[in-house]
């Protein structure tokens, strides 16, 4: 089954969930993927971007994979009233999830259902291949801030404007593009050696001071070897965001990053984004040579590649820090050192 099957087959579903059932959180069983994909339908129609929810037997085969866990909020009918998920997603490392799918019914949305399907998710963490998790909270408000830490998962990094304000058109809650805080939460971890570039010693120092993380952490040189430089260049359209990683160092990163830039800019993309590997002794040259073209600190990504991963960044429109909304001390002192890099980029 295709995505506009699926739609078809959900548009002719009029099935109405009666309100005010009892309910309870379960983890996911194949059972419940049509009841899934009809919540996904209820709450954003046609319109949400990841065939994979619409289409229930794909939903089902990602999670009996492991790339999605899914947890679910059923009713004694056996309606599906709240989803919410860890996936992977972008982190080379596959024991590193990414946290969200998660939506809830609007008749069912003044009841604790989300809440204790995110509770019993969380209960995952730190089993069967889930060492830890990040998410990305919205800053146009502070809600999913809050769960974050909720969650005890704690702010490593920054992403101002990430995404277009087309992306929450339904619920007009911005304006201009919506930056976001990168949380993460490490359960499984061990002794690891973090190469760490020496113009950001003492922010990374500190970020990983509000970490439970065991390093050896060794100041890196700016040597890189003298040719190559691979880059794997993801790009997000929608988003206007390009994501990267340098998979071969090299003294031609510098002419391949003007050749990418010159490529963004002209099919209009707001966002470049570069992950480093601090588990290797040449990260702080790939950092060097990011920052001779305009690329600023992000902030840590703790096992984003089983090593520690750097966060680098270029804008090409207005980053608007002063529009983030941040709930806690910790968030506001990371946007504020992030904002500090990005004035003294030298591009």
């Amino acid at each position: 089954m295709d995505r506009t099957e699926a739609l078809r087959i959900l548009a002719d579903d009029h099935r109405v969930v009666p309100e005010g059932q009892d309910y309870e959180a379960g983890y996911f069983q194949p059972s419940d993927a049509l009841g899934v994909a009809r919540l996904f339908h209820a709450v954003y129609g046609d319109g949400y971007p990841i065939d994979t929810y619409y289409i229930p037997e794909r939903l089902a085969e990602e999670n009996r994979r492991g790339a999605i866990r899914s947890v679910v909020t059923r009713t004694a009918s056996g309606d599906i009233v709240s989803h919410v998920a860890f996936y992977r997603s972008s982190p080379p490392n596959p024991n590193l999830y990414e946290y969200g799918v998660g939506l809830t019914l609007p008749s069912y949305r003044p009841t604790m259902a989300f809440f204790r399907a995110t509770q019993l998710l969380m209960k995952m963490v730190g089993h069967d291949g889930i060492d830890g998790f990040f998410g990305e909270a919205v800053c146009n408000h502070v809600i999913t801030q809050k769960l974050s830490k909720h969650a005890k998962a704690i702010e490593t990094a920054v992403e101002p404007a990430l995404m277009p304000a087309e992306a929450y058109e339904a619920e007009r809650s911005a304006k201009g593009r919506v930056g976001c805080l990168v949380f993460f939460r490490v359960d499984c971890d061990h002794r690891r050696t973090l190469y760490l570039p020496a113009p950001y010693q003492d922010q990374v120092r500190w970020i990983l001071d509000g970490l439970d993380l065991d390093r050896d952490v060794i100041v890196s040189t700016t040597d890189i070897p003298d040719s190559g430089g691979e880059i794997d260049v993801k790009r997000f359209y929608f988003a206007g965001v390009a994501r990267c990683t340098v998979t071969t160092p090299g003294r031609d990163l510098a002419g391949r990053l003007a050749e990418l830039e010159r490529e963004l800019r002209a099919d209009g993309y707001a966002l470049s984004q570069f992950f480093i590997d601090l588990g290797k002794p040449w990260s702080g040259g790939v950092v060097e040579v990011l920052r001779r073209n305009g690329y600023t600190l992000g902030g840590l990504l703790p096992v984003w590649f089983g090593d520690d991963g750097l966060l680098m960044q270029k804008h090409f429109t207005d980053p608007d820090f002063d529009g983030m909304k941040i709930y806690s001390d910790r968030g506001r002192r990371l946007v504020e050192m992030v904002k500090r890099e990005w004035e003294r980029r030298t591009v």
